[in-house]
């Protein structure tokens, strides 16, 4: 849980300035970025998933990266829950990703109705 209240104000950290900065777009660079972010979460509970599938390395469920320590907690481990926080991962990251060319749709249309007609030079 940790993990994911850092990262959404990293998000809404980075919106925030680039925003500030004038940067065209600034939600989808945000959403850009949650995907990173999703997309190490996603492969860090993948890697601590698959590794306590092989019970012969180790001598019973565990932690290993920490980041997957910062969203599973130190309560209730067992390969069951390594499972079940991992597919939620998978299933976020892909609402994040379909998030991004929606997003990216809305600020264009956005910028569209909030630039001035065209004046020709005279």
């Amino acid at each position: 849980m940790l993990f994911v209240a850092v990262c959404t104000f990293i998000v809404m950290g980075s919106v925030y300035a680039l925003r500030r900065a004038g940067v065209t777009h600034p939600y989808s660079k945000g959403v850009v970025l949650a995907i990173f972010l999703s997309t190490a979460a996603l492969v860090c509970l993948a890697q601590n998933y698959t590794q306590n599938l092989i019970s012969v390395s180790n001598d019973g469920v565990g932690i290993t990266n920490w980041v997957a320590n910062w969203i599973i907690g130190e309560d209730g481990r067992s390969i069951d829950k390594f499972r079940g926080v991992f597919e939620k991962s998978i299933f976020f990251t892909l609402v994040v990703i379909l998030l991004y060319p929606l997003v990216l749709a809305a600020e264009l249309r956005f910028a569209k109705k909030a630039q001035p007609p065209f004046q020709p030079v005279e």
